[in-house]
């Protein structure tokens, strides 16, 4: 066994370095292709982000537990054959 042991450097000094996760790209334009889409991405994952919460925040009504009156338009549970008007569903 040696006492000299081998020292490589971890980067190249010619090696491209992307600028969005700092590790080597081996690509010509010095980016990985992963890292550039995530970075045109960005601006519709933020909205798209917004949005989801702003829908998580607004409650829902849910549509298959109502049912519109024809005579009246009052909203009424599924279940209920006689509106309040008289109208009768069949």
């Amino acid at each position: 066994m040696s006492g000299n042991k081998s020292t490589t450097s971890a980067t190249q000094a010619n090696g491209n370095v992307c600028p969005i996760c700092g590790k080597r790209a081996y690509s010509k334009g010095g980016i990985h292709p992963q890292c550039a889409v995530l970075q045109a991405d960005a601006a519709r994952t933020e909205e798209l982000k917004a949005q989801r919460k702003l829908d998580a925040e607004t409650p829902k009504e849910s549509s298959w537990s109502k049912k519109k009156c024809p005579k009246c338009s009052n909203e009424l549970h599924v279940r209920k054959k006689v509106c309040d008007c008289g109208h009768a569903f069949f």
